[in-house]
């Protein structure tokens, strides 16, 4: 177990001193800080996006994967139901 703690402390340090290490590298982080440049701007403008009125509830059919936490859901649901009714 020793070994173990050993090996995680060594690897976060070795972790840490490479970001230490690069951020020296970039001059503080502002190379870096030039990749996000515009990134939050709006692209599209919001007058011309047009978003639907009144269209109800569309029918979605259920795949497998839903089926399949139903399924479950009600298995779980039936075993504590029964280990009630024996109780």
């Amino acid at each position: 177990m020793k070994k173990f703690y050993f090996l995680l402390l060594f690897s976060c340090n070795i972790v840490v001193y490479g970001q230490k290490k690069v951020d020296l590298l970039v001059s503080g982080g502002e190379d870096f800080s030039k990749t996000f440049d515009g990134m939050f701007e709006p692209q599209l403008d919001p007058k011309a996006i047009y978003i639907p009125q009144d269209v109800g509830n569309p029918s979605v059919p259920l795949d497998g994967g839903l089926t399949a936490l139903l399924l479950a859901g009600g298995a779980a649901g039936y075993r504590q139901y029964q280990k009630k009714k024996k109780a």
